[in-house]
């Protein structure tokens, strides 16, 4: 089952929002959904305000939840209380190191391990909800009597929550507040904010286009300016969506923007008020041969109405015929999609929603919509849920010709139920849908009249990034490919293309110039601008409906034959003339020729270990000994690896007796996991002949990896005293080290403001280059205090990183801001430590530690303050020491220098492998995790795609009270499965500090007997 992240806030009173919402989300392709093993488990974290004890025994949500569901939900047949109880579980360990659940089919039970606790439970009368309910209520007592203090109850619950619901559809989902104010945006297409398009490109915050007749069109705000800070925040540090956040507000209230622009010597600001910003959800432009087409990106309560303006507009510039452009729109509203549906049928049933047997049809209205031109629908993967109401309804209800490729698949419709008191919400599936004619399109989609395939073939074939393209991706992501997907009996996956074109893939003139190089159908997405382009797919479409008077599906259907057939032909030219200039004979097969007789292999170079960075080659060589030639031939790879999955070898016309070779490379990514993958083909030819390829084996080595300790010492530029008062200036000092056994190659050190406006940064990110092993680099970040700061808490978040192979350290440092106590009272001469003592970063016993002091070590005194004297360390840093443990001295300072303290030490994990194979169904994994202060735990997690097997944990073992605290030694039986198994290794100092190491395990297929003679 995919796990999703624990969700914020409290869900205690329900009230039901009217609209039906039908959408997608996209999914993590590594199975699990929102949950990172770089990110934090659910425990409280600094800065957040302190709430009342949250009674996990009470169940409230949880409670809740099942009561919806066991009301509203479609399928009560799939409700599984004792499989619930085990997700709802599996969800909780995942996100709690502490928790191991091992369950015991063979005796009904489960055993739930908490820290060194052990208690079993037995399932075998779980048969209810209610019954659920009672015996979750025992094990969430044991789970919460003998966790680790710290952690929020109340994100336990929402994880077991989610992970309950997962048993249900990939759909039904709690949501926090953050997500569920992204919905209301998204459904209601109304904010407050100032009208922008952003992205991220090259780590710059980036206006892709100013919204008309909004704040920041009105001030001048221009497609391509560089937004560098918002108010005083500068955007280095955010992400896209953080930035949205600073943007949006509370309509009338003000913002002001800093931008760089080209041509200007110095930066502009704008001061802007928020408004209420309509969202489009509509685009329309006129295209030539009089058609004009509509760009729908998703159903929200403006769509159909925005739909039918660019309706009307459309027609007034004397468009003969329409394309409505579905591509990429993941849903929305239902009401929405049967209006927009109703623009253009004058009757019947446009769709059909059903629970059980209850049905309610919504039909067709007679009205102002357009039911005479020509109308294309162009569809794709990412054509989702109320799209392919649309598409399905002018499919079925014969009004239009649909182009493209199969649309998701997703026919169900879920309902939101609020909570007034915080705002998270339950998305639950409570009805399908039908198209017209009864036909379901869950996990089947809906199929295009016209069926398009992208080819891709480069201009040479000398690099990793020459690939080509012949075929559509073995891998897909439709509703069929998600976890516990529903099933209807409605849906019926018979229907077939009328017409089929393979088209050779060009990047359109106008597209987007940030983008570079050539997409390959695996990596495509929809363009992050709104920009209508006009690719090869809306010239098809256009050409479909360029001139005809019918208006009917069917003649539609019956007049694409001679343009698609002249397209196909078109394109099986450009085909050849591309492939030919990578020395490649694309010749069609000739009548009445012998048969070519095929003798296949492909080797791999090198042979050996591959390091990260990499690259490989793939090399085949066909032989024909057939008395005839050989047409097309083309073979395909396929591994667990996306890295040698689907890469494509085309050989082409081979004559009797002859030879050909071709090679396609593949660069090993710079942060690959140590793994051994097996690669095996498939061959084809034009007229059917066939050979067998014997698998390749190719090992990737991992690259040492960096590990990052650092230290980090406030410099304190007020009273000196180097505690946080408001109105301060300050200065972070990091001292980073790398104390793994690798280079990191690209070091980034980075200060995030988490306090909002009542912190400064002045600086905020410091690129540092490499770092050997072993090297150290010193970085310096300055902040301001400011007087509105609330709560007297400044929480700034730490993180470093290597860009290339992916190593971060990083935590939320929190400081109480304090009334100022006074100054320091200057004060000089030498003082000397009386004993090994610790220095502190400012004059207090809870101050960080930033250096340790030997005894008869000496320095310049400062001054002091209370019972602490401020010293000046190596490099003229101060630091504050216990005036007790210091005497003076008349020696000079500087004889032994102060040894700096690293406040974070992540755990390094060594791992005693000799082989990344087994045949056998577990595999020993033995090793030692190591740290400079102690090792918390060590957690271990099991994964492997082509199995359906996702993140399992299958190891929790804590490290209190042993009698070496900076050691945990393993041995452990891991379960693996047939293919590829990603077993991720977690270690822990504490909550914030954390290694992550990976490898994949290859087990070998399980082998069919053949069947006796």
């Amino acid at each position: 089952m995919h796990k999703r992240l624990p969700l914020h806030g409290v869900l205690v009173t329900v009230a039901a929002v009217s609209a039906l919402v039908l959408t997608v989300v996209k999914k993590s392709h590594e199975g699990v959904v929102g949950f990172s093993f770089e990110s934090k488990e659910v425990r409280a974290q600094p800065g957040t305000p302190a709430q009342a004890k949250h009674d996990l025994k009470e169940l409230k949500v949880f409670n809740l939840t099942l009561l919806r569901i066991k009301e509203s939900y479609v399928e009560p047949g799939r409700i599984d209380p004792k499989g619930m109880l085990f997700e709802a579980l599996d969800s909780v360990q995942l996100n709690i190191p502490e928790v191991l659940v091992e369950p015991d089919e063979a005796r009904d039970a489960l055993t739930v391990v908490v820290n060194d606790k052990r208690e079993t439970f037995s399932t075998a009368h779980v048969d209810s909800p209610w019954r659920l309910a009672g015996q979750l209520k025992k094990i969430f007592g044991f789970v919460e009597a003998n966790m680790n203090p710290g952690a929020d109850l109340a994100q336990v619950e929402y994880a077991a929550v989610n992970g309950m619901l997962e048993t249900l559809d990939p759909h039904s989902v709690l949501m926090d507040p953050e997500a569920a104010r992204e919905l209301d945006v998204s459904v209601g297409g109304k904010f407050g904010g100032l009208g922008i398009v952003i992205r991220m490109i090259d780590r710059k915050l980036m206006v892709i286009r100013p919204i008309k007749n909004t704040p920041a069109s009105n001030a001048g705000i221009k497609a391509g300016d560089h937004i560098v800070k918002i108010d005083h925040q500068s955007t280095d540090v955010l992400t896209s969506d953080e930035a949205v956040d600073r943007m949006r507000g509370t309509p009338s209230t003000s913002v002001t923007l800093w931008v760089q622009r080209k041509g200007e010597a110095s930066l502009l600001r704008f001061d802007l008020t928020r408004a209420l910003i309509a969202v489009e959800s509509v685009q329309s432009k006129m295209l030539d041969k009089g058609v004009g087409i509509i760009k729908i990106k998703n159903f929200q309560g403006s769509t159909a109405a925005e739909t039918e303006q660019a309706l009307n507009a459309l027609r007034a510039e004397g468009a003969k015929g329409i394309i409505l452009d579905l591509r990429w729109n993941p849903g929305g509203l239902l009401e929405q999609a049967v209006e927009v549906s109703d623009l253009f049928v004058d009757e019947g049933t446009l769709v059909t929603t059903v629970k059980g047997g209850h049905r309610k049809p919504r039909r067709a209205s007679r009205g102002d919509g357009e039911t005479s031109l020509p109308v294309a629908v162009l569809v794709n993967a990412g054509s989702a849920s109320a799209s392919e109401i649309v598409a399905g309804a002018l499919k079925n209800l014969d009004r239009a010709i649909i182009v493209g490729t199969r649309t998701f698949g997703k026919g169900s419709v879920q309902q939101l139920y609020r909570s007034e008191d915080d705002g998270t919400m339950l998305k639950l599936t409570v009805e399908q849908y039908l198209t017209p004619g009864d036909r379901s399109i869950q996990g089947v989609g809906i199929v295009p009249d016209v069926a398009l395939q992208r080819m891709y073939v480069p201009d040479k074939n000398d690099a990793p990034a020459d690939v080509v393209r012949l075929l559509a991706p073995t891998r897909s992501w439709g509703e069929k490919d998600l976890d516990a997907h529903l099933t209807s009996t409605y849906a019926k996956d018979d229907d077939k293309p009328t017409h089929e074109v393979s088209f050779l893939f060009e990047k359109p003139k106008d597209k987007d110039k940030t983008t570079s190089g050539v997409l390959t159908p695996e990596e495509e997405e929809a363009a992050a601008d709104d920009d209508i382009v006009v690719d090869w797919e809306t010239g098809l479409a256009r050409d479909l409906i360029a001139g005809q008077t019918a208006n009917t599906r069917p003649a539609l259907v019956k007049s694409a034959k001679s343009i698609v057939a002249k397209r196909r032909v078109e394109e099986d030219r450009k085909l050849a003339d591309a492939l030919a200039k990578l020395s490649v004979d694309w010749a069609p097969p000739a009548a009445g020729e012998p048969p070519a007789k095929l003798t296949a292999s492909v080797s791999i170079s090198p042979s050996g270990a591959v390091a990260p960075g990499s690259i490989v080659t793939l090399t085949g060589t066909v032989k024909n000994d057939g008395a005839g030639p050989a047409y097309r031939v083309h073979a395909r790879a396929h591994a667990d690896d996306q890295v040698f999955d689907d890469a494509e070898l085309v050989f082409g016309k081979i004559p009797p007796g002859e030879t050909r070779t071709f090679t396609t490379r593949v660069e090993i990514p710079k942060d690959a996991i140590a793994r051994v993958d097996r690669i095996s083909f498939d061959l084809k030819e034009a007229r059917g002949a066939t050979a067998t390829i014997t698998p390749i084996e190719a090992t990737i080595q991992a690259a040492a990896r960096p590990t990052f300790a650092y230290s980090h010492h406030l410099i304190d530029e007020g009273n000196g005293d180097g505690l946080l008062q408001r109105r301060e200036k300050h200065r972070m000092r990091v001292m980073i080290k790398n104390t793994g056994a690798g280079a990191a190659p690209e070091t980034t050190a980075i200060l995030r403001n988490a306090s909002g406006d009542g912190v400064q940064l002045a600086s905020s990110r410091m690129e540092l280059g490499a770092l050997a092993p072993g090297a150290t680099k010193t970085v310096e970040f300055a902040f301001t205090v400011q007087p509105d700061l609330r709560p007297d808490e400044a929480v700034i978040e730490l993180l470093i990183y290597d860009a290339q192979l992916g190593a971060q350290s990083g935590e939320k440092l929190k400081f109480p801001v304090l009334r100022s106590g006074g100054s320091v009272a200057a004060a000089g001469g030498v003082v000397e430590a009386k004993a090994d003592l610790d220095a502190r970063e400012g004059a207090s016993a809870d101050a960080a530690i930033v250096a340790r002091l030997k005894k008869g070590a000496r320095f310049k005194r400062l001054g002091t303050i209370g019972p602490f004297t401020k010293v000046e360390l190596d490099g003229g840093v101060p630091a504050f020491v216990a005036s007790t443990s210091l005497a003076s001295s008349t020696g000079k300072p500087g004889n032994l220098p102060a040894i700096t303290h690293y406040q974070v030490t992540p755990p390094a994990v060594a791992l005693e492998m000799s082989t990344f194979q087994t045949a056998g169904e577990k595999f020993k994994l033995t090793g030692t995790v190591t740290d400079e202060t102690k090792v918390e735990d060590l957690q271990i997690f099991v994964s492997n795609s082509g199995a359906k097997m996702e993140t399992r944990k299958v190891f929790y073992k804590s490290n209190r009270g042993a009698a070496k605290a900076g050691s945990l030694p393993f041995s452990v039986d891991v379960p693996v499965w047939p293919g590829s198994n990603h077993v991720t290794i977690v270690a822990r100092e504490n909550t914030d500090v954390r290694t992550i190491q990976s490898v994949v395990i290859f087990r070998e297929p399980v082998k069919t007997a053949a069947a006796a003679p």
